[in-house]
């Protein structure tokens, strides 16, 4: 794909400049479109767009697959639907070409459509080249992701979200006294022209599988007799079949009022207006200016997927367009009725809930607070230094989950896009984007520099709210649009003026953070994803346009970038000097492609729904198998420190985490040998904020447990202090069994103490082995004291 991509720039590369470039393509696409428009005109046009529907989008996919598991593509189908549009409405009987005549051009209109999408991608592309505005320059790969992409979200999690959104008996009435229907209603009317539409197919495809089928009989026993007269009758017979099943292919499609209410159940007036709310209008236009709006606006069907007869019939463009079109629809109509305001409130509520749920399922005994209000400093003035006693602004903030030590600060916006933000116009998608990502972004900022700032919050009754045990922060936005060509891009976003500098938000819809709740199995892998998603050099490392890539990717490969160790060393000075070998690693960073990384997603999610019978398991991390254990036995275990313990055992490279599974065996192994005690320690991080220590000590028989575990709290104590690092952890083992018996864990700050000194010295506290070396066997090493 990519080298497809690169060929069709390669007669540009000779061009003086992206001004050039993008005239030689608008040329380009002229023809192109001519080319098509000649194709279309002489069929009927329903015929070709129900055939190019079962070219790109067979039954298959049509349970929902995603794009990369056909070889078709929904914005052909799209195109040449909205090209049929600008033309005269199809009669009520949806008459076409003979099937010979349509079907011989259907190859010829997918290539013509594909050349125009692909060049009209390249008008676009060369047009974003020509401004310095990085906004737009992301905005290109968020309109083709638009243009390109359906079913961004599983249908099931759409219709799920139709249903919370929508099923309330008051919001019901709302959407009824407004539109003349509920959603619930759109959902059956819109599913219907599917059934309706795989029933007619398949009546087809039967009587054409069964002459098939009495031919190949005839046509046995005919030649086991030799009489070639008895099998004349079914040859024709078989040849009217073929002709019937794909003779006038939009008949099996396009259905009327009355067909859909007798399917559904409903009456014929709700019918026509869910059929009135969700038909494209016909609208004369030129065809490149069809094609340009199309590619650089996105899909007018993308709201109204429906195209109507002059006889009522409808034919919907593709399965795809359905569900999404409903919640978009009816919000855009609500908008100016008097039941906005109480539907934008339940909304907000449910994008609020749902979001802590989703996270909340994965953080065990965590502390919920939602929709509270606290005071904050109404300037950056006020008060210095700062005093939350004499804070004088309220403000209201959607959530906040706080468990061992780690807290995260969740603001849901679920306010949607525009059409002209969609279509990527700068001062539309700046506006947007404000709304959504740059307010959550600052408002969940605010509250984080509160917790790290205040060491508490000062609530709206005057109660303080203590966080002094909160050492690391994560902020999540949570948005009910798809962001993700976007949201991606965390440093464009911050270099265009739309997130503010320094630690950046996760910014997700809410069903790909329902698609990762699902796939996450221990709390250690939501952490070290906040971690590694939200740190500034992951989105220069890694392009993607959709967050289940970079999710997938984490899950196979770390999402993992190769720290300076420049800035280690001046950061961490006692961990000693850079290594030649991580200089050269970090020297050999590159960005690169993140490209689908969905297949194994999309097959177990169409197994567990039952859309496919071929069994597929659920992906999961690609992680050292015994530290998994390890980490599943410190959360169980569940003392202070657990969680952020955890994400650091499963931050380590695949060689660090085998060093890691294998650390305890090493210690135990040891003390069955000389029945002493024994201990490991590693030291880790590349900053102050993230650097650690751990130790596994062993306790052979002869030492008692509490002697044990005093032993352990001492030496963890006076190390981490030696080493002037920010979290320890200790564990210890059972040297005959090698089971951890018990966890330790020490956050405090790093001060002067004197007393830990002469502790550190009357141990004899030696230098730690650092993360980057490798540990020898066990025979032949020594611990380190």
């Amino acid at each position: 794909m990519i080298e497809e991509a690169m060929g069709r720039l390669i007669p540009y590369t000779r061009l003086e400049d992206a001004s050039a470039a993008h005239a030689t393509a608008v040329e380009q696409l002229d023809r192109s479109v001519g080319e098509l428009m000649r194709l279309i005109e002489p069929h009927s046009g329903w015929d070709l767009v129900e055939l190019l529907r079962v070219r790109n989008m067979p039954l298959a996919a049509a349970a929902g697959a995603s794009t990369s598991e056909y070889d078709g593509l929904g914005a052909v189908i799209e195109l040449v639907a909205l090209l049929v549009a600008t033309q005269e409405p199809a009669p009520a009987t949806v008459t076409g070409s003979e099937h010979q005549d349509v079907a011989s051009v259907i190859e010829a209109v997918q290539e013509a459509a594909m050349r125009c999408f692909h060049t009209g991608a390249l008008v676009l592309l060369f047009r974003s080249l020509q401004t310095s505005d990085p906004l737009t320059r992301m905005s290109f790969a968020s309109v083709m992701r638009e243009v390109t992409l359906r079913n961004v979200a599983y249908p099931h999690m759409v219709l799920d979200t139709l249903q919370a959104l929508f099923s309330d008996p008051s919001i019901e009435r709302i959407c009824r006294d407004a539109l003349g229907f509920s959603a619930a209603e759109a959902v059956s009317v819109l599913e219907a022209c599917n059934e309706l539409r795989g029933e007619a197919w398949a009546d087809r495809l039967i009587s054409l599988h069964g002459a098939s089928h009495v031919l190949m009989e005839v046509t046995r026993q005919r030649d086991a007799a030799h009489d070639a007269a008895a099998v004349a009758g079914v040859h024709d017979a078989a040849a009217r079949a073929r002709q019937a099943t794909w003779d006038r292919p939009a008949e099996a499609a396009a259905f009327d009022a009355a067909a859909l209410a007798h399917h559904t159940g409903l009456t014929i007036r709700v019918v026509e207006a869910v059929l009135e709310a969700f038909t494209l209008p016909v609208q004369p236009r030129d065809p490149r200016e069809v094609t340009m709006s199309f590619l650089s606006t996105g899909s007018a069907l993308r709201a109204r997927p429906l195209l109507r007869g002059t006889g009522g019939r409808v034919l919907l463009v593709h399965d795809a367009l359905a569900l999404p079109a409903i919640r978009e629809t009816i919000e855009e109509n609500l908008k100016t009725t008097p039941g906005w305001a109480a539907y934008s409130k339940h909304r907000g509520a449910y994008l609020e809930e749902t979001a802590v749920d989703l996270l909340g399922r994965h953080l065990p005994g965590a502390t919920a607070l939602t929709g509270f209000e606290h005071f904050v400093p109404a300037s950056s003035s006020e008060p210095s230094p700062r005093n939350p006693s004499q804070y004088t602004k309220v403000v209201e903030a959607d959530a906040l989950l706080i468990v061992d030590g780690i807290a995260i600060v969740v603001e849901a916006k679920a306010v949607a896009l525009t059409p002209g933000a969609r279509a990527g116009e700068g001062r539309h998608l700046r506006g947007n984007l404000r709304r959504i990502v740059t307010e959550a972004a600052h408002q969940a900022q605010r509250l984080r520099d509160c917790i790290e700032h205040d060491r508490g919050l000062r609530m709206r009754d005057g109660t303080w709210l203590d966080l002094s045990q909160i050492s690391e922060v994560h902020t999540v936005a949570v948005s009910l649009e798809d962001l993700s060509g976007i949201s991606t891009t965390t440093a464009q976003l911050a270099a265009a003026g739309l997130l503010p500098n320094g630690a950046y938000p996760w910014t997700v819809s809410v069903h790909d953070l329902r698609v990762i709740a699902e796939l996450i199995d221990r709390p250690a892998e939501l952490l070290v994803y906040l971690r590694r998603r939200t740190a500034a050099e992951t989105t220069i490392k890694y392009q993607a346009v959709d967050e289940l890539d970079l999710f997938l990717h984490f899950f196979q490969r770390g999402l993992y970038v190769e720290p300076d160790p420049a800035s280690t060393a001046q950061e961490l000075p006692q961990f000693g000097q850079p290594t030649v070998a991580a200089q050269r690693r970090r020297a050999a960073e590159h960005r690169g492609l993140v490209l689908s990384h969905t297949d194994q997603l999309d097959a177990w999610y169409f197994y567990r729904l039952g859309h496919s019978p071929t069994p597929a398991s659920k992906p999961v991390m690609n992680a050292d198998r015994k530290l998994l254990s390890f980490i599943d036995t410190i959360t169980a275990i569940g003392a202070p420190g657990w969680l952020a313990t955890s994400a650091i055992l499963l931050e380590g490279s695949a060689k660090t985490q085998h060093q890691y599974g294998r650390a305890g065996e090493m210690v135990c192994k040891m003390s069955r040998r000389d029945g002493k005690e024994h201990t490991l320690a590693l030291i880790g991080g590349t900053s102050q904020a993230n650097s650690h220590l751990l130790i596994w000590m062993s306790r052979p028989q002869v030492l008692d447990h509490a002697s044990a575990v005093d032993h352990l709290r001492s030496y963890l104590t006076a190390k981490k202090h030696q080493m002037h690092v920010a979290r320890a952890a200790g564990f210890l083992l059972d040297a005959s069994s090698g089971q951890l018996t018990d966890f330790l864990f020490d956050n405090r700050p790093v001060e002067p103490d004197p007393e830990l000194d002469q502790l550190a010295e009357e141990m004899g506290l030696q230098a730690v082995t650092g993360l980057s070396r490798t540990l020898p066997p066990p025979q032949t090493r020594r611990t380190s004291r």
